[in-house]
């Protein structure tokens, strides 16, 4: 993918969940229980990042789990103001990355396209990125992220990541439609990516930007990363689960 086009993607996605993100949030309030054993990957005293973090539901859950010192971003402003919202309490609201919190918990908005975060090298225990890494347009943007993570996570760290498994039926018209686009020359995206609607209370619809990976891929993206891999599979057939330990 041109970086041209992966920018605008980027851009647009921003906008859109700014568009949406109080029908996002609502729809997001609880932990989905397939997905519980993540909470395995922290202890009392991690420091942990949460990448594409929405609207702080994953601090919730893990804080539940252990006493953590958690950062969560996210390129939407709208969902990091009702994060800050709804953790004020955990998370004294700031406005620059360089600013510090005495709280457990702090977010952050970055921008579109973004691909460097303002930490040191092994600053976290564990980095989350759950349901965002299919948003990512392009091969290059999404390797450097990956590179990134790994940057940021502790040697012996861990990284859980999680992406929508698209290879269901109820997608596959979205993936086969840029299929056909491709072969006729009309589409600037990629194989496997495709445009999936959202709607809010209000009407507005959002053409979400996904990209269909395979295990396989996920694989080879966090492993050329500098991760090794521990558990990747399929869970409750919606969610493609990666689990890598720093190397």
């Amino acid at each position: 993918m041109k970086r041209t086009v992966a920018e605008k993607i980027l851009i647009e996605t921003e906008k859109g969940y700014d568009l949406i993100s109080g029908k996002f949030s609502q729809t997001r309030k609880n932990f989905w229980a397939s997905l519980e054993f993540i909470g395995e990957y922290v202890k009392d005293g991690d420091k942990v990042f949460d990448f594409g973090c929405g609207n702080g539901r994953l601090f919730e859950f893990l804080n539940g789990k252990a006493k953590i010192e958690y950062w969560g971003a996210d390129v939407s402003r709208g969902l990091i103001d009702i994060a800050k919202s709804k953790y004020q309490d955990k998370a004294p609201e700031f406005d620059s990355e360089s600013e510090s919190n005495s709280g457990k918990a702090h977010f952050l908005k970055i921008n579109s396209g973004q691909t460097s975060l303002a930490f040191e090298d092994g600053f976290f225990n564990t980095a989350y990125s759950i349901a965002v890494f299919h948003h990512i347009p392009g091969e290059e943007t999404r390797a450097k992220l990956a590179k990134e993570l790994s940057r940021v996570t502790k040697p012996g760290g861990r990284i859980v990541v999680t992406v929508w498994n698209l290879w269901q039926k109820k997608y596959f018209k979205n993936i086969f439609q840029n299929w056909k686009n491709r072969v006729m020359g009309k589409s600037e995206l990629d194989w496997n990516d495709c445009y999936i609607s959202f709607t809010d209370n209000q009407g507005n619809k959002f053409q979400r930007f996904h990209h269909a990976f395979t295990k396989k891929e996920l694989k080879s993206l966090f492993k050329v990363a500098g991760f090794e891999i521990e558990r990747c599979e399929i869970v409750a057939g919606r969610n493609i689960v990666y689990i890598g330990k720093k190397k």
